[in-house]
């Protein structure tokens, strides 16, 4: 006799076997997912903090420029940092000479090695010449028609400081002294010379001012221009039309290493006035160094105060250990609880002056240190005591909290 399975019997084995093939292809696919999923990536515990940024103390600069009653004011040529004890603004005298040059080669540039274009010395240049030598200018007289060529006025101008050269190189790019009063202004504040008023491009006018601080900056801007920095470096010079040989009027050129300019000034209502600098190796780091001294009583004190600050700042730079071999940093862990030791792979110093900085920054995944200063951007490697092995595919199972909900 057939007998027939009643159909709820069959359906229930039917339902099952489709359950159970869910579950193992579930599985299955557990399996594969488990075992192909990417690891979180380790983490970083760190035992120094991750941006550090590394200064030399400025105080004893500071106190150097207070240790003076007039005003001094010190800083360096690649350096924004200025340090001054007086901001307010006093007589530049013959300091002038500076902006003159400078706002005349921005207008009219002299390149390096060039004579430049000839200028025909004018009636009204002999009587100016006149004026200055009645009220104690520097003057060297020639006789009208004398063609000058720019490299020569902007040396006479520099070197032995002479007013009337100053003032006809002025004249001679911008036509007359308002011409070049506007350009000087406008000059100045495209520069950030807050301080710095110009009516006249001798320094005779002691209405021609600027703080410390800004003369520094002043002096920098000089020194960065090829033409100037190599004429105001000069001890001496030789001129045509009789004049000779002439000396430059800053003391320091020739009596102290390394000395590079810039410039002197003086007249009875400024005082004496230097703005020096020079240039030194650091621990094989090139730098130049400025200091300005306003209002001294005598030359040999201008002389004497901007020598002390000067070797002030030589005394300044600090050579740092930003890295070290072997320097302990943190630890990386992994996600099954396997750590490896950091450390810092190259021992790297560097030269900072007072006013610097450097930023030292570990990378978010332990792997190397970047320092970021004034010599520019550079890497070092962090070494890793030890290495991770990859999880078992029991611990991948054992852990799906770990590996698909972080």
């Amino acid at each position: 006799m057939h007998t027939e399975h009643p159909p709820r019997a069959h359906r229930g084995r039917r339902v099952a076997g489709i359950t159970t093939a869910i579950i193992v292809a579930l599985g299955a696919g557990y399996v594969a997912a488990c075992a192909a999923i990417p690891l979180p990536a380790p983490t970083l515990q760190l035992e120094v903090p991750a941006t550090q940024v590394i200064a030399v103390d400025d105080a004893p600069l500071q106190e150097a420029v207070d240790g003076y009653d007039e005003p001094s004011a010190v800083g360096w040529l690649d350096g924004g940092t200025v340090w001054s004890n007086d901001e307010a603004a006093h007589p530049l005298a013959s300091i002038t000479k500076l902006v003159t040059v400078l706002v005349g080669q921005e207008a009219e540039p002299l390149e390096p090695g060039e004579d430049g274009p000839s200028y025909t010395w004018t009636e009204a240049d002999t009587d100016l010449q006149a004026a200055l030598e009645e009220i104690d200018g520097i003057v060297f007289p020639i006789p009208e028609g004398t063609k000058v060529t720019r490299k020569q006025m902007l040396t006479l101008a520099l070197v032995p400081s002479a007013n009337d050269f100053a003032t006809a190189y002025a004249h001679s790019i911008f036509g007359d002294n308002d011409a070049f009063v506007a350009a000087a202004a406008d000059w100045a504040e495209r520069n950030g010379l807050e301080s710095l008023v110009v009516n006249e491009p001798s320094g005779m006018d002691d209405g021609n001012v600027a703080s410390a601080a800004d003369i520094v900056r002043l002096a920098g801007l000089a020194l960065s221009d090829p033409v100037v920095s190599e004429i105001v470096s000069m001890q001496r010079a030789t001129l045509p039309w009789g004049i000779g040989e002439v000396e430059n009027t800053n003391p320091l050129l020739g009596s102290m290493g390394g000395a590079i300019g810039v410039k002197t000034g003086h007249t009875d209502v400024a005082g004496y006035n230097l703005a020096a600098a020079a240039t030194g190796s650091y621990a094989d780091r090139e730098l130049t160094r400025i200091a300005v001294v306003l209002g001294r009583e005598t030359e040999e004190e201008r002389a004497r105060d901007a020598r002390a600050l000067l070797n002030r700042l030589a005394d300044a730079p600090e050579r740092l250990a930003v890295t070290s071999a072997g320097e302990y940093l943190g630890t990386l862990s992994s996600v099954d609880g396997q750590f490896v030791e950091l450390s810092a792979d190259e021992t790297v110093d560097q030269v900072l002056v007072p006013g610097e900085e450097l930023t030292r920054t570990i990378d978010p995944s332990g792997e190397s240190i970047t320092l970021s200063g004034p010599d520019g951007a550079s890497v070092v490697p962090v070494y890793r005591e030890g290495s991770f092995t990859d999880p078992t595919l029991r611990w991948r199972l054992t852990h799906p909290r770990e590996l698909f909900f972080r």
